[in-house]
């Protein structure tokens, strides 16, 4: 039987990351009669061979702060379906941007883990939630670095607001291209666009 520490320095892990995943069930402690967790070898060396293998992501997005309900349901789908596969070593990535926006934090950290070869698998809800346009070519690109992009979902059912920060997201692009980023008539044109669109 192992003790906590010791579990921890043959898996490479911390205290607080053996504690979830007994959480999560992937390990089972064995109580001592003072109520101190003790492990079994052979459960301990079952779990190195799952944690060493390459993480995989889930990604979450929405479009605005304001639908941040959805990006919990999308984390918590996401979620339940590492538990329904048996994925020990998963990393959540959300951002909150439009699918159209190539600067989001949480997309090119993803990318970046993946060009390093430290992830197997992008697990999505919907196409969308990736990338508004190019989703193949991304797919494409990932499967070179030996990473599997999975969807949950394949028809994704817009809600109008992400559909408005789309538009907007657009106009402001080409608007700052024409005028510049910090000019006033930068900001008069989406702004008149973003009133545009969002009139009922």
């Amino acid at each position: 039987m192992l003790r906590p520490k010791e579990v921890c320095e043959r898996l490479g892990i911390s205290y607080t990351t053996l504690r979830d995943y007994v959480k999560r069930g992937y390990i089972k402690p064995v109580l001592t009669p003072g109520g101190k967790w003790r492990f079994r070898e052979e459960d301990v060396e079952r779990l190195i061979g799952v944690v060493k293998q390459k993480r995989v992501v889930l990604y979450a997005r929405v479009s605005s702060s304001s639908q941040r309900d959805d990006l919990e349901r999308q984390v918590r789908a996401l979620e339940e379906w590492a538990r329904s596969n048996n994925i020990v070593e998963y990393e959540v990535v959300t951002d909150i941007g439009s699918g159209l926006n190539e600067d989001r934090k949480g997309f090119k950290k993803i990318l970046k883990l993946a060009t390093e070869r430290k992830i197997s698998k992008i697990v999505i809800a919907y196409p969308d939630r990736l990338t508004r346009f190019g989703f193949k070519t991304i797919e494409e690109l990932l499967r070179a670095f030996g990473v599997e992009i999975v969807v949950l979902n394949h028809e994704d059912k817009d809600p109008r607001e992400e559909l408005v920060e789309d538009l907007i997201t657009i106009v402001s692009h080409f608007a700052g291209k024409l005028y510049g980023m910090r000019s006033h008539k930068y900001e008069k044109v989406v702004e008149g666009a973003r009133k545009l669109i969002e009139d009922p």
